[in-house]
């Protein structure tokens, strides 16, 4: 089951207000699901991928995360639930479609 909540705007306020618990997040564009992520701590790992966008031309419309203490098995299962619904992985998880700025 992909993560629960839905896509909330990707803004320095709502990571400040992320859990500062281990688990995985969802990164989006347009829409959809563009990266899967892992975290030791949801709120770093999301200001850290908020910094990276800022100096980035792959823009982040939204994201999502689900507090899991197994980050990990949780990812992989993410990755393999979107690999089998779209016959691909998420833009960003795949190396051979990894756009390049």
């Amino acid at each position: 089951m992909s993560i629960t909540s839905s896509s909330l705007p990707f803004t320095s306020s709502l990571v400040a207000a992320a859990p500062d618990a281990p688990g995985v997040f969802a990164l989006w564009q347009g829409g959809g699901i563009v990266y899967y992520g892992r975290a030791g701590t949801i709120r770093i790992a999301l200001d850290e991928q908020l910094r990276a966008r800022m100096l980035s031309a792959r823009q982040v419309t939204g994201c999502s995360w689900e507090v899991s203490p197994d980050p990990e098995q949780r990812h992989g299962e993410l990755l393999r639930e979107y690999a089998a619904a779209h016959r691909a992985l998420p833009l960003w998880n795949d190396p051979q479609r990894l756009p390049t700025d």
